[in-house]
């Protein structure tokens, strides 16, 4: 019933899709891969969702419907501090999405604070290895540059395979050197998976670049050559950002504030 109850909300979401004039604003943020998952600013109007926020699209309702993270939120449940909305369908590549809207996928994601800032997971079956799994993150109030002096520390929180327990979660410090213009840090679970996202670069618009991440199980090595995505946001008190390696099973999304 709850299913049914989704759906047919978003369903009416979608179908009094409406822009509040012309959007100006963008939701700075990326997406491990926007075949699935498109990151701007939500242009839907209707049931729980308002546009003008940080939002989504996905292949199945569309990828150019952008419903904002906050209406999503009062969906499904909450764990560890993810919202969670497992509702899976069946899709092949190259197929066109299903008709029915009998499943909109799984969205695993998480708020920075109390700010429009979030990021998260999405995968049409949830299951482990699934192809489509995509990590993201969106946020509005980003900053368009960083100071040229001082550091930062963030206690940030990272999202892969979530599982519903705490464990699968990975927790760790990212430092912002801004004199050096470079963020580093790793962050871990208690599983094994630790995720070192090297030395990336903070760039002049207040967004993060790298391509030198590393993920390790139990300190043995599983995946290199990580690209690093990021963006600081509201004045550098929030920072989020993934990082996509070959494949989909390292890939991470983190988030989290200045400590």
């Amino acid at each position: 019933m709850k299913k049914l109850h989704l759906v047919s909300a978003m369903t009416l979401a979608l179908g009094t899709l409406a822009l509040s004039g012309t959007v100006q604003a963008t939701a700075p943020g990326a997406s491990s891969n926007t075949s699935y998952v498109d990151i701007d600013i939500s242009t839907v109007n209707g049931g729980p969702h308002s546009s003008g926020k940080a939002g989504i699209a996905v292949q199945y309702t569309g990828i150019t419907n952008f419903v904002d993270f906050q209406g999503l939120s009062a969906y499904g449940g909450t764990s560890n501090g993810v919202h969670v909305l497992n509702f899976p369908y069946d899709y092949e590549p190259g197929e066109e999405p299903e008709t029915d809207h009998s499943g909109l996928g799984v969205f695993h994601f998480a708020q920075v604070g109390t700010s429009d800032v979030w990021f998260g997971e999405w995968s049409a079956s949830g299951t482990s290895g699934d192809a489509t799994r995509t990590v993201y993150y969106s946020g509005v109030s980003a900053d368009s540059s960083v100071p040229t002096s001082g550091t930062a520390t963030y206690t940030v929180v990272g999202i892969n395979n979530y599982d519903g327990t705490a464990a699968s979660l990975l927790n760790g410090t990212l430092t912002a050197d801004f004199a050096a213009a470079t963020l580093t840090g790793s962050m871990a679970n208690t599983n094994g998976l630790t995720v070192d996202i090297g030395t990336a670069s903070i760039n002049s618009d207040a967004s993060v670049t790298g391509s030198d991440a590393t993920a390790s199980i139990s300190v043995i090595e599983v995946a290199s050559a990580g690209n690093v995505s990021g963006q600081f946001y509201n004045g550098q008190a929030d920072l989020a950002g993934l990082v996509d390696f070959a494949g989909t099973q390292y890939d991470t999304a983190f988030g989290g504030s200045k400590d």
